[in-house]
């Protein structure tokens, strides 16, 4: 029994509704524009429901195992104290999706489990001059690097969050994991209960096509299509 929902499964089933369908478009519809479709709009129905307070899915979320760390110039970051280590990870990370405000990062921490406070860069600055909690390890995001205000160095970071582009994440080369690529066969983050209204958005805004309940009625020929789509 299928457990999950591929992106496969999903573009696959619009293309058999597209080419049932009468669309009136000049340009054939591809399965990478359907893809980036499926992107938007499961980003557009997180935003909606985190914008009506609701917690996050954890079929929404996804992990980047092991992320390496390097030790930044101190000449980069002089505002910190030379006690402290500044850090960043080696590689650029997929960006997330914005959750009230603030990038959709669900845990920021170390291999072992141990969670690290995630704030604004600003935070960090000042962070020196505070009696109780000056010692604390941060981490920001700058230009799509994370940045860890630390004590102590360590290696390795692990990072699960909403993100836009679930196939980065997927796809994302990181040689410190011995996560393998992903493709269009994996599994995709999105309950599956959210599918139905997922498509019939796409189908409604991108194509004008309205969902209709089905019918006993055989080789109607009004459901034939005149829709180019390329494979």
């Amino acid at each position: 029994m299928i457990k999950f929902v591929t992106l496969n499964t999903i573009i696959t089933d619009l293309l058999d509704i597209i080419r049932g369908s009468n669309v009136t478009r000049t340009e054939p519809i591809s399965k990478r524009q359907i893809e980036a479709w499926v992107h938007q709009y499961r980003a557009l129905l997180i935003k909606q429901d985190m914008d009506k307070g609701k917690m996050p899915n954890p079929d929404y979320i996804q992990e980047i195992p092991a992320l390496k760390l390097e030790v930044v110039d101190r000449t980069f970051g002089t505002a910190f104290p030379s006690e402290v280590y500044l850090l960043r990870t080696e590689l650029t990370i997929p960006k997330t999706i914005d959750l009230n405000h603030k990038p959709g990062f669900m845990f920021i921490g170390t291999l072992d489990g141990k969670e690290i406070q995630f704030v604004p860069e600003g935070r960090v600055t000042w962070q020196q001059y505070k009696k109780y909690t000056k010692n604390y390890n941060l981490v920001f995001l700058r230009s799509e690097r994370l940045y860890m205000y630390n004590v102590q160095p360590i290696q390795y970071l692990t990072v699960r969050g909403i993100f836009e582009v679930p196939t980065e994440v997927s796809n994302f080369v990181n040689p410190s994991s011995d996560t393998t690529s992903a493709d269009l066969d994996t599994a995709y983050p999105i309950p599956i209960n959210i599918i139905p209204i997922l498509k019939e958005m796409i189908l409604k805004n991108e194509l004008g096509i309205e969902m209709a309940a089905p019918t006993d009625t055989k080789n109607d020929s009004k459901h034939a299509t005149n829709q180019q789509v390329q494979q």
